[in-house]
């Protein structure tokens, strides 16, 4: 049982590390201020941990359309719902973490056109 760095990738929200610890995945997460991370659901629950920052948190359940949006500062544990779409907008630098095991997500279109569009 030993934590293993996988890799690690760059783009203009920040960096990515990529590690594992047994079967779990734990992805530490950047983003710079006046980027986007997210744009996507997932089938299970998921936990964003926020270690230092500050985002606008944006979630939209995908059956009903109802949305929430919220100003959240670390640190804080956010707790999104299966099929609950989230978007991360950092209004200062910000850093996360994830933990899970088999990772899925599926692209959603409205907040994914966000993320791409804080990215030009």
């Amino acid at each position: 049982m030993s934590l293993e760095f996988e890799k690690q990738i760059e783009d203009n929200r920040g960096k990515i590390l990529f590690l594992k610890y047994n079967n779990k995945n734990i992805n530490l997460i950047e983003i710079k201020q006046g980027f986007a991370r997210g744009g996507h659901f997932h089938k299970t629950d998921t936990n964003h941990f926020l270690i230092s920052g500050k985002i606008e948190y944006h979630e939209e359940n995908i059956e009903t359309r109802i949305e929430k949006i919220s100003i959240i500062e670390s640190p804080c544990i956010i707790n999104t719902q299966s099929n609950v779409a989230h978007l991360l907008i950092a209004k200062e630098n910000s850093l996360f973490f994830e933990v899970f095991e088999n990772y899925e997500d599926t692209v959603y279109p409205k907040y994914r056109k966000i993320v791409e569009t804080l990215m030009k």
